[in-house]
């Protein structure tokens, strides 16, 4: 079994991949960025790491592997403990390699170190976009034999060089950035006009609502938009009443529970908290898997 097939699978969707009695794979939104040295200009990606603390099962790669082999979960998760022992093998006398993630080794104090694979963006917005080589130009990259070929207004001034390649760069900078928004423009436009259509059919609920209601005073309202997005999911329900309940009973336990929109699937998702910080989601899930539910995964609303 190509146990880092599954792994990378997982990595498209989520922020955080663990390896039951391994560690965990975890992803960050990296911004488009060049490489002087390799004179490369890179589109946005997600930045892979690993941590060796974060070990605990929460069942997102034992279910996927469960459901694509056909096996029971415990058949899954026997699978998962038999490749983590091949690999605790292998790192004691060699670099473990693992496709489309990176390579793992120990070093002198036996602690283990990975390097993620630079030819696979595992950030799906990003689909498609390659990297793009751009050297810079030189004196002394141009044949002094083929200058003399060259018109006028071409010629290179011998004057002002810094501020010339200053122009030069800037103008490359911001045309690549044009690239890359062109891109992904038709991913944006989309989730505009699906959001515009949602939008108009509440407006059209509301109109048949309407009532008269008089003259009321004017109201006043601050509204502080809720800056989290990233929610600990505690399960999903069709029926509404048990969504309910569950809310209640985690808000008893201190929980700042609620109810989400529903999904793709029309369930209503209950979450036991929100969060704005990605990182502090993450610990949190860990201590709800180890305290109250097993199975509770990470959620990150649009």
């Amino acid at each position: 079994m190509q146990l880092s097939n599954h792994i990378s699978k997982l990595l498209f969707q989520h922020d955080c991949v663990t390896v039951p009695g391994f560690g965990s794979f975890i992803g960050n939104y990296k911004s488009a960025e060049y490489d002087f040295k390799e004179e490369k200009f890179h589109p946005p990606f997600k930045q892979i790491s690993f941590n060796a603390q974060i070990k605990d099962n929460d069942g997102l790669l034992a279910k996927l592997i469960s459901s694509e082999l056909n096996l029971s979960y415990d058949d899954a998760l026997k699978k998962i403990h038999q490749e983590v022992i091949s690999w605790s093998q292998k790192l004691q006398s060699q670099t473990l390699l693992l496709k489309s993630i990176g390579e793992l080794y120990l070093n002198s104090e036996k602690s283990i170190v990975f390097v993620p694979i630079k030819t696979v963006n595992h950030l799906k917005d990003s689909f498609g976009l390659a990297p793009i080589y751009i050297s810079q130009l030189t004196q002394k990259s141009i044949d002094s034999d083929k200058i003399k070929h060259i018109p006028a207004y071409l010629k290179p001034v011998n004057q002002s060089n810094f501020f010339k390649t200053a122009a030069i760069w800037t103008c490359l900078i911001f045309g690549l950035g044009a690239v890359y928004y062109n891109v992904n423009n038709d991913l944006v436009e989309q989730k505009i006009a699906q959001q515009q259509e949602a939008r108009n059919q509440s407006k059209q609920a509301v109109q048949k609502a309407v009532f008269d209601l008089g003259s009321l005073p004017s109201l006043t309202l601050n509204v502080k938009r809720e800056a989290k997005q990233y929610y600990i999911i505690a399960g999903a329900f069709r029926v509404t009443n048990n969504a309910k309940n569950l809310v209640l009973s985690l808000k008893k336990k201190g929980y700042d529970s609620k109810i989400l929109p529903l999904n793709d699937k029309g369930l209503s998702p209950v979450a036991f908290s929100g969060y704005s910080d990605r990182n502090e989601a993450v610990v949190n899930l860990r201590l709800v898997q180890k305290k109250e539910n097993k199975d509770a995964w990470l959620f990150q609303a649009n």
